[in-house]
């Protein structure tokens, strides 16, 4: 079957060295990728759920529920202890 796709440049420069290297013709140096690149995709693994466990920061009240550039913005303006 006969199509046309649209190919990054950089893709088929590195298509076309691997088909000069292997010495086979482009179309087969294609079919080939596409052929590996799906049993890939179709094996795809299952990524296993995890689980975060939130911790205390020991932060100062004052501190809690505020964003994180503002707790920043707090934490820079205080002077520095000794």
């Amino acid at each position: 079957m006969r199509t046309t796709i649209d190919i990054n440049d950089a893709t088929l420069a590195e298509l076309r060295d691997i088909a000069r290297h292997s010495g086979e013709s482009l179309r087969a140096t294609v079919e080939r990728s596409l052929e590996l690149g799906l049993s890939q995709m179709s094996r795809a693994p299952q990524r296993k759920k995890i689980r975060v466990r939130p911790h205390r920061l020991g932060l100062k009240s004052a501190y809690y529920g505020i964003s994180l550039n503002q707790l920043y913005d707090r934490i820079e303006s205080e002077p520095p202890s000794a």
